[in-house]
């Protein structure tokens, strides 16, 4: 689970910085807004992405009425944000926000008195997204709740591996509830742009053949032959050589003192291939999870294979996580290139921590495990 409050603000920005943008014609947006009667310093952000890039738009607050125009290739995700006293948003980590789709013609937002609690009204784009918004409210609020709870905790309880499990447990139980909603919203509704956009975090994530393709394959024609939909699609045909039951695909890197290691060198295992890095949180919150799976089935035929996106010149770092989380016991390798690494590409790692557990033959059995998931598909192979 992120490390603190902040990463999970930023989670809408970071997603949708990822959506592909393309193309099903121009599409010339206005959008009104209307919240209570702010004024001076008070400041509207628009924030989207383009083709061109991070667009961070501004408009100036009268009598709580703000307006943005602008043209985007497709209906694409935006946030628009309010900063009450004029604060720069961008520093800002908790800003008043409302998410919306940018799609042709009038968008209104009105609110009495925050953006948080706005109702929106658009077109068919944003009426779709209304809807879905409605479906994972709940979801939405545990894990607010959840996250709370973690930031309001003493510093003993974030280095307690029990408490720290248990949020990982509940966060895992509300990230399937959200996957369960997501899904229905595609099977309901294939012609939307909607669920275009929310398949799209799952590729390379969930297996491939059994969960992926038949949600974009049931999609419609004209959603399939955009350019997202083309996208997505090699996408799928790549990512079928690490799915469920592929040979995983062999790399060599340097470990830890500079000599080249093979992962098929631990062929005759049942390896877990764990993709970490030193800065990342929540990768080194969920090591003590692999250390703890590590020892309990290390005699039954079972290793760890890790792997690290540090940064080049870093080293160092990379050492003494290892050291400091108590990852010893087994091979670490990394070219030191950040999200450079050829390896990234080679298994199409969209974030980290990520994993792959393997049988003796090197085929995958299992992606993305954590926590108690991770102890029981191990006990279930292995015991």
């Amino acid at each position: 689970m992120p490390a603190n409050k902040l990463q999970m603000k930023k989670a809408v920005l970071i997603v949708m910085a990822a959506l592909p943008v393309v193309g099903f014609g121009q599409e010339d947006f206005t959008i009104t807004g209307k919240v209570g009667a702010l004024n001076a310093p008070a400041m509207a952000y628009l924030s989207y992405r383009t083709e061109a890039g991070a667009v961070l738009d501004s408009a100036t607050v009268s009598r709580g009425a703000f307006k943005f125009n602008g043209s985007v290739a497709t209906p694409s995700r935006a946030l628009v944000l309010l900063a009450h006293k004029g604060e720069d948003v961008r520093g800002m980590e908790d800003p008043d926000r409302v998410e919306i789709y940018l799609e042709k013609g009038a968008i209104r937002i009105s609110a009495k008195d925050s953006l948080v609690n706005a109702t929106v009204k658009g077109r068919k784009v944003n009426k779709d997204f209304a809807v879905y918004q409605k479906q994972r409210s709940a979801p939405l609020a545990k894990m607010e709740q959840l996250m709370s709870r973690y930031a309001g905790a003493t510093d003993e309880q974030k280095q307690d591996p029990d408490f720290i499990g248990g949020l990982q447990t509940e966060a895992m139980a509300i990230q399937s509830e959200q996957k369960a909603i997501d899904f229905a919203f595609i099977r309901d509704n294939p012609g939307s742009v909607v669920s275009l956009d929310l398949l799209m975090p799952y590729v390379g994530s969930e297996p491939t053949a059994d969960v992926v393709e038949p949600a974009f394959n049931r999609l419609s024609a004209a959603l399939k032959n955009s350019e997202k939909g083309k996208a997505i699609s090699a996408q799928l045909e790549q990512l079928k050589r690490i799915d469920i039951g592929a040979v995983a695909p062999d790399f060599t890197q340097p470990d830890t003192a500079g000599n080249p290691i093979a992962l098929s060198s631990l062929r005759g295992k049942y390896v877990l291939i764990d993709f970490w890095a030193s800065w990342c949180g929540p990768c080194r919150q969920e090591n003590p999870n692999v250390v703890a799976a590590y020892h309990t089935f290390k005699d039954k035929n079972f290793t760890v294979f890790g792997v690290s996106l540090d940064r080049p010149g870093q080293k160092e770092n990379w050492l003494k996580a290892i050291y400091n989380d108590g990852l010893e016991d087994w091979p670490h390798v990394s070219e030191l290139k950040w999200w450079q690494s050829d390896v990234v590409k080679l298994y199409a790692i969209q974030g980290i921590p990520a994993n792959f557990l393997l049988d003796p033959e090197g085929r995958i059995i299992a992606k993305n495990l954590r926590g108690e998931e991770l102890h029981a598909k191990l006990a279930e192979v292995l015991d």
